[in-house]
């Protein structure tokens, strides 16, 4: 069961009571209205019932960015799956911005790796117009020896050049439970009020994290595919560790129910990456498989975006943005790419992690072009940086 609660004033027959009423019986829900009558005001509450289908089983997004809804509360343990009856669209707020399946794409640039520099990259990203900025701070690697990232002072540094120049939101890898503590103390130290979205990404597989991830909703949680995933049902799972929330089971391994009340974290995105290339003469650095964005759009309700930096690995011959072209067909909600600044800028070092996939920021307006052209082909407006 689930309870939507009406803001103060809205009366058990207003139209937005009455849609919260119309939406739950398209979902195959029961509905019972009830009023309470306090010393001050009255409170109307929707109860959503099992009927043609299972409470538990439908998401809260559904009802909760209706109009009139104060919020909603899940009262029986969660069993809500990515592929939910009656899910809708799902869109996730980024500051002013909404990303969802069925809105303009969205582009999410930045450095692979933060470094000292990131404040002056900022700086230049904000002043062509760019609000929603990556950046890694932490990077799982696959040789021991390669440069991890700089860790919780890059977080600080990241954090510092998003504050300084009022970045709507940061995008950054988390590879640890810790790393959760990590970016919320210093969140809190500096103020920073924008949007933070953890991501998961290729190679970090570690259900504790996933776990963890889901027992918060500060944050919205991107999930990149498994390096070897084999379908986009391998690249669900995580997803699902991070919806199922908080359960907690008896001696005897059985659910204890009324302690096992949380759906999890539903502010879900994934980003479609590419995985191990078997092919030793391909160009690319890992097989695109764009056909996954399509798949999983038409199968999951989260927005699914795409990294067409790593797939592609390379530059050379504008393979980076090639390799954007062919994910575009997929009609991504966003796009994620790294950048930097040319080669032959004196203010600033080289990147320290992939920058041979990294776009130069003067070619930047290349990439926004072919969002536009792409967004006012499919939803009729220019893109938005």
């Amino acid at each position: 069961m689930m309870i939507v609660q009406m803001e103060i004033g809205v009366d058990a027959e207003n139209p937005h009571t009455q849609r919260v009423v119309q939406l739950a019986d398209s979902c195959g829900l029961r509905t019972e209205v009830k009023t309470t009558k306090g010393t001050g005001a009255a409170v109307t509450e929707v109860y959503l019932l099992d009927d043609r289908v299972r409470a538990c089983t439908v998401p809260e997004h559904v009802f909760r960015p209706l109009a009139g809804v104060s919020y909603v509360r899940r009262v029986t343990p969660s069993a809500v799956s990515l592929t939910a009856n009656g899910s809708g669209t799902h869109h996730v707020r980024l500051g002013p911005v909404a990303v969802g399946n069925d809105l303009p794409c969205q582009l999410i640039v930045g450095p692979c790796t933060v470094d000292r520099h990131i404040g002056v990259l900022v700086a230049a990203l904000k002043e062509q117009g760019f609000d929603l900025i990556r950046g890694g701070c932490w990077k799982p690697r696959s040789n021991p020896h390669s440069f991890p990232g700089f860790g919780k002072k890059a977080v600080r540094w990241l954090l510092e050049a998003a504050q300084i120049h009022d970045v709507s939101a940061v995008f950054t890898e988390v590879i640890d439970e810790t790393h959760l503590d990590d970016i919320r103390r210093i969140r809190d130290e500096l103020g920073f009020e924008g949007t933070i979205v953890l991501w998961v990404g290729a190679r970090t597989e570690n259900q504790i994290l996933l776990r963890k991830l889901g027992r918060q909703r500060e944050f919205p949680v991107m999930l990149k595919n498994p390096i070897g995933a084999h379908s986009v049902a391998d690249w669900a799972e995580r997803a699902a560790f991070v919806l199922a929330g908080e359960t907690h089971f008896d001696d005897n391994g059985a659910l204890i129910a009324d302690q096992s009340l949380s759906q999890g974290n539903d502010q879900i995105l994934l980003c479609a990456r590419g995985v191990k290339e078997d092919d030793a003469e391909s160009r690319y650095r890992f097989d695109p498989r764009h056909h996954w964005i399509s798949t999983a759009r038409e199968k999951y309700w989260p927005p699914v975006g795409v990294d067409p930096s790593h797939s592609a690995g390379t530059m050379v011959d504008d393979l980076v943005l090639k390799n954007l072209e062919a994910a575009l067909v997929h009609k991504p909600a966003f796009v994620m790419v790294e950048t930097y600044f040319d080669a032959n800028n004196p203010l600033v070092a080289q990147p320290l992690c992939d920058g041979q996939q990294a776009i130069p920021l003067s070619r930047l307006g290349e990439v926004q072009a072919l969002i536009a052209a792409h967004n006012e082909r499919y939803f009729s407006v220019a893109a938005q940086p």
